[in-house]
């Protein structure tokens, strides 16, 4: 049942076409982050055989290497920690292996190799890695967008709260936003945008918003050309002068009534 389930989420994603040699190349597309399923197959069993999966680039780079047990079931160089297989499909003549985490430097060609069998080559794999818009910090990404700075700059008889979200020297320009709890983007004032002038082609952004509501409100800076995004947050807690609550109204009733009826006596 797991093989059919991996099977058929590998046909959705894939397509398979001659490369004019004679055999079969399948284009596979995946999403940055996400697992990888590199099929190969064999008509028997090959608990017994040996099968192995190189990547063409970077001098044909071993992938994974399987010889009658003996193995490496979790890559090698870069892919160290990310790949396995499928050993109890071993009997059934199943080679596949997958790809943990994908990286975008995993795009590229891979083949599945049976060097002792006569047609050797079981399949061919052309991988595309689709980048994301994430946190890319750790990469270094030269002019990448550090983490806003975010704060409530004023605040009116807990009516309202003014908030400011800033960052500086981003490269590309970054989209700003504000979002509420829900992730909804909340019309804002219009960005102040400058140059940074400790940074060559820089930008500081502020970027202002009125609310009138408690919630935790996030500032979200964008910058698509290198696909980063980061943000940070915020808790505002308000409460309106009009809307006192009936424990409370109820409360300060019964003192008033208290203090009266003491008078009396």
């Amino acid at each position: 049942m797991e093989l059919v389930l991996l099977i058929s989420l590998f046909l959705l994603t894939a397509n398979t076409f001659g490369d004019g040699t004679g055999s079969d190349v399948t284009r596979l597309i995946v999403k940055e982050d996400d697992d990888a399923i590199l099929m190969c197959s064999f008509p028997e069993s090959i608990i017994d055989n040996l099968f192995d999966w190189r990547k063409q680039e970077d001098k044909k780079k071993e992938v994974f290497f399987y010889n009658k047990g003996d193995h490496y079931n979790n890559g090698r160089s870069e892919f160290k920690g990310r790949v396995f297989h499928f050993e109890d499909q071993l009997v059934f003549g199943n080679a596949s292996i997958v790809i943990t985490k994908t990286q975008p430097g995993d795009s590229g060609n891979y083949n599945c190799d049976f060097p002792k069998d006569p047609s050797s080559r079981r399949a061919h794999i052309e991988l595309t890695i689709q980048k994301i818009l994430k946190d890319r910090t750790s990469e270094k990404i030269p002019g990448a967008s550090p983490k806003p700075s975010v704060t409530i700059i004023n605040a009116t008889n807990n009516d309202w709260a003014l908030l400011e979200c800033e960052v500086e020297g981003a490269s590309p320009e970054p989209v700003v936003e504000w979002r509420d709890g829900a992730g909804n983007i909340l019309p804002a004032e219009e960005p102040k945008v400058t140059k940074n002038k400790e940074k060559e082609n820089s930008f500081n952004v502020i970027l202002q918003i009125y609310v009138t509501k408690s919630d935790r409100y996030t500032c979200v800076s964008t910058q698509e050309k290198i696909d980063h995004q980061i943000s940070n947050k915020i808790y505002v807690h308000l409460n309106p002068s009009n809307g006192m609550s009936t424990a409370a109204g109820g409360h300060i009733v019964g003192l008033i009534v208290g203090l009266v009826l003491l008078v009396l006596l």
